[in-house]
Formats: structure tokens, C-alpha cells, sequence
């Protein structure tokens, strides 16, 4: 049977989780107190019955030997009659507390005189009881019967004869549990008292413990509360190691996240902002010089107009591409021969400019969006050709084996070089590096990070490999665990290109 959760009145301010606690081991110690309660008192009856049960039947068994095997002390012969027989044990027993044994020899009741006796004997019996009758005329030999004046009551009974001359006689001995019975109530009561005191206890000691175990939580909603979105650095306390710490660990680290994410953001922002003015601003001061300037430079001034938003257009295709990479839902991987993709590519990038070279072609599959990864090796060749004056090589390899081996396509430029420590931020959005001493235009600086998106959303990355003065070699790095790859020449792929 499935147990209702325990539910407090709609707005009653004690109706937190702390309640509930409490409530919940609540409900546990009472059932649990209830279920010791019953099973209690179910054996203490239990053992009354089975003392009075076993009472009769010992005496009943006492008198069947004694009528086998006794004598009239007056003959020192056996019984001539049942009524001696009765009258005769009856003097010699002794019955035991809340016990009666009587004879009824043709509806005459034989009882002992107990008044002597000290004990809490019953009182006399009277032929004419409904308890003595219903012992007298019942089929049965044994059974129980509940008088409204003496209570429960135990008995067994055997008929008596020692010849055929003699009446109906038998011999009775009655076992009364009221005493008892009262008895186990007080002790239960007694019991139910003691678990009362307990309950309290346990309801006292869940509210102690709840408190313990919530605090954790409290904090984590004061923490969350204070929280704004201009603050992010408040942390909650961790402490031990358990399920409650584990939490903590995980909101702190859900927090680091926003921190970062926010961060992100807010520089994302600034930095659009400042690389969207500079445009603007062109504009707007060429916009202002049409009306007073002559027909020449109106025409420059239309030019230079258009260039920068032409440059605003790329930079806002940029970041609205970089926006869907952050979904991580943008590419379309499939199964691309290596080397058809390395050759295409080259095609493409020779309407751009023919000084680049392909160095390097990669035999075997791959599974890559084949449409995104073209797109980001142009870009390589793009920032190579602004660069570098010499030829630029293009070229795609193999690396490792089984299920650690990668593909990699590069794009190989003989420019400046990149510093060691613009290495690690030059893939970072609005990241331009330093431009000295190069006629490259500037750019947004979001050309590398597209790369970046391209590759992190294969599963892989984008590097570079740059030494100041010699030249850098940009590239995407893709999983590619298959087997079965090599690397041909540029002589290889003419070759190829003729069969």
C-alpha cells in the first residue's frame, strides 16, 4: 500500500522541506511505535491464553490420575462413587489464583471452601450460573467463555464415573484471565506512554537533524539570491563529501560557467561595439562631405562608403555565423575522400591567387562537413596571402593510427611569424595580432575564430605552428579513426590525375 505523502495547510509558513523531514520520520516512529504496541499486547494475550490453556489441562490430567490410580483413604479401596471421588481430590488440592474446580454430580455443584486461602480466588460458584451451565451441557470438553461478571474464562471438563449405578457426574476446573487481561492493558497503557515520550523525542531530534541537513541547502539559496548580473563571483561553502557537497560543487561549477559565459559576453560586446564604430564612423563622415565636396570626391567618398559597409556586412555575417557554432548544431558530417577534398580546395583557392602550392595530399576517408571545412582553409589562405608575399602550400596528412589517428589539412604561408604569446589568444574573437610592419588590412578579427568554431564542432581544433621570422603554418585538426592512409606528393596527384 502505497502511503500518501504528508501534507500541510496551503500557505502555512512551517510547510518547507524542513517539515516535511520532520514530518516524514514522524509518520515512521509512530507506525513503527503503533506496529510494537499491537505486536506487544497480541503476545502478552497470547501468553495469557496459553497459561490458563495450559492450567486446565494440567489439572484435568491430575485428576484422570488420581481417579486411575488413587483410593478412598476411608476403604483404602477404590471410589464407590464419583461424588467420594470429587469430594476426596477436591480436599486435597490447592487451586492457583484466578482458578476453580468444582464437581457437578447429578446437578449438585461440589466446590471447596477457599475462604481460608489466602489468594485472589474467585468467588463461590452457584449451579445455577449461566458460566456453570453452559460448562455442564456443552458438547465440546474444553473451550472459552466470556461471563459478563468474571470476564473470560478458560475451561476443560471430564466426565466422571466409577460404576454404572452412578448419576452423571463431571468434574470441571475453569481458568479466569480478567486479571490478567487488566493487567496487560495497564502494561500497555504503560507502553503507549513511554512511546508518547519517545515520539516527542524523535520529533525533537528530526527538527535538529532537518536543520543540519538543510543548511547546506539554505546557503545555496542565499548564495542564489544574491546572485545579480553584475556580481557573479559569490561561491556557497563546501564542505565533506557528500551528496549535499557534490551539489554545492556542481553550482559553483554551473556559476564559473555563467562567470565565464558572462565575461565572454560583455568583452564580445565591447569589442563589437568598437569594431562596428570605426565603420560608422567612416560613413557618417562621408556622408557629411558629399553635399560640399566636387564631383571627384563625392565619387571617393561613395567609394570608401561602400567599402566600409561592406567590411560592417562581413562583420555582422561573422558574428551571426559565430552565433549559430555557439548552438553547436551547424555542420553535416559525412564520408569525404582525403585527397578529393585537399584537391578541391586547391581549385577553389587558385581563383583567388596563384601563389599557392599544394605540398601534400592525405589518402583515405574521412567524416567531416565537407562544406565547413573548405570554408575554414580559405579563410587560412585568405589571412596567409594578406601575410606573406611568397607562395603559400597547402597540404593535408594522416597522423597515428587506429583510433587515435588524426587528419589534418594546413594552410603554409613564409610571413612574420606569429609571437609565442599571441600564439594561445590568436584564434580568440576580435584577435588580430600585431600588425606592424605588415600591409594587411585590418580586419574584425573573427576570420581565425570561425576556424576555431569549425574545427571544436568536429570534435577537433584549430593550431598553429609559427616561428618569428620563418613563417606559420595554420591548420584544422579532425579525429579521424580509421585506418588505412598515407601522403602523396604533388608529382603523385598529377600522376593520379592522368589515369
Amino acid at each position: 500500500m502505497k502511503l500518501p505523502s504528508p501534507r500541510l495547510p496551503s500557505g502555512y509558513p512551517s510547510a518547507s522541506l524542513r517539515w516535511r523531514i520532520v514530518l516524514w520520520i514522524t509518520v515512521v516512529v509512530l507506525v513503527t511505535l503503533a506496529s510494537v504496541i499491537v505486536i506487544t499486547r497480541s503476545v502478552l494475550l497470547s501468553q495469557v491464553t496459553n497459561t490458563a490453556n495450559a492450567a486446565v489441562e494440567q489439572e484435568i490430567e491430575e485428576f484422570r490420575r488420581f481417579a486411575q490410580e488413587g483410593t478412598d483413604p476411608a476403604t483404602a479401596q477404590p471410589f464407590g462413587s464419583a461424588a467420594r471421588l470429587i469430594e476426596v481430590y477436591l480436599a486435597r488440592q490447592i487451586p492457583d489464583d484466578n482458578e476453580a474446580i468444582f464437581g457437578l454430580v447429578d446437578d449438585q455443584l461440589i466446590q471447596m471452601d477457599l475462604s481460608g486461602i489466602g489468594g485472589t480466588h474467585p468467588e463461590p460458584l452457584s449451579s445455577t450460573e449461566p458460566l456453570v451451565r453452559e460448562i455442564a451441557t456443552s458438547a465440546a470438553t474444553a473451550g472459552v467463555v466470556t461471563d459478563d461478571e468474571r470476564g473470560p474464562a478458560h475451561w476443560g471438563r471430564v466426565n466422571v464415573s466409577t460404576g454404572p449405578e452412578d448419576p452423571e457426574s463431571h468434574f470441571a476446573v475453569i481458568a479466569f484471565t480478567k486479571d490478567h487481561r487488566t493487567a496487560v492493558d495497564a502494561e500497555v497503557r504503560l507502553i503507549s506512554l513511554v512511546a508518547l515520550g519517545g515520539l516527542a523525542a524523535s520529533v525533537l531530534i528530526a527538527w535538529l537533524i532537518a536543520g543540519q541537513i538543510i543548511a547546506p541547502i539554505r546557503q545555496l539559496r542565499n548564495v542564489s539570491s544574491r546572485i545579480s548580473n553584475s556580481d557573479l563571483t559569490r561561491r556557497v561553502p563546501v564542505e565533506g563529501n557528500d551528496e549535499i557537497a557534490q551539489l554545492a560543487e556542481t553550482f559553483n561549477a554551473m556559476l564559473d560557467r555563467l562567470e565565464a559565459a558572462y565575461r565572454d559576453q560583455r568583452q564580445f560586446v565591447d569589442d563589437a561595439g568598437h569594431e562596428l564604430r570605426t565603420p560608422i564612423t567612416v560613413v557618417r563622415g562621408q556622408l557629411e562631405l558629399l553635399e560640399s565636396s566636387p564631383p571627384e570626391e563625392r565619387a571617393r567618398s561613395i567609394e570608401l562608403a561602400t567599402a566600409e559597409l561592406d567590411r560592417m556586412a562581413r562583420m555582422v555575417n561573422d558574428l551571426l555565423f559565430l552565433a549559430v557554432a555557439d548552438s553547436g548544431d551547424f555542420v553535416h558530417p559525412a564520408e569525404v575522400d582525403a585527397a578529393e577534398l585537399t584537391i578541391d580546395i586547391e581549385d577553389k583557392a587558385q581563383t583567388i591567387s596563384d601563389r599557392i602550392q599544394l605540398v601534400a595530399v592525405a589518402e583515405g576517408t574521412v567524416t567531416l562537413d565537407e562544406q565547413r571545412i573548405t570554408e575554414a582553409v580559405l579563410e587560412l589562405m585568405g589571412n596567409a596571402l594578406r601575410y606573406s608575399g611568397d607562395g603559400v602550400g597547402l597540404g593535408s596528412e594522416f597522423i597515428g593510427e587506429g583510433t587515435g589517428r588524426v587528419f589534418r589539412i594546413w594552410v603554409r604561408d613564409r610571413g612574420p611569424g606569429v609571437p609565442a604569446e599571441q600564439q594561445d589568444v590568436v584564434f580568440s574573437r576580435f584577435s588580430r595580432g600585431e600588425q606592424t610592419g605588415t600591409n594587411r588590412p585590418s580586419g574584425a578579427g573573427l576570420g581565425l575564430s570561425i576556424v576555431q568554431a569549425i574545427g571544436e564542432a568536429h570534435g577537433g581544433r584549430a593550431y598553429v605552428d609559427s616561428t618569428v621570422g620563418l613563417g606559420s603554418i595554420f591548420g584544422l585538426e579532425i579525429p579521424a579513426p580509421e585506418t588505412g592512409a598515407g601522403t602523396v606528393t604533388e608529382t603523385d596527384r598529377m600522376r593520379k590525375e592522368q589515369k
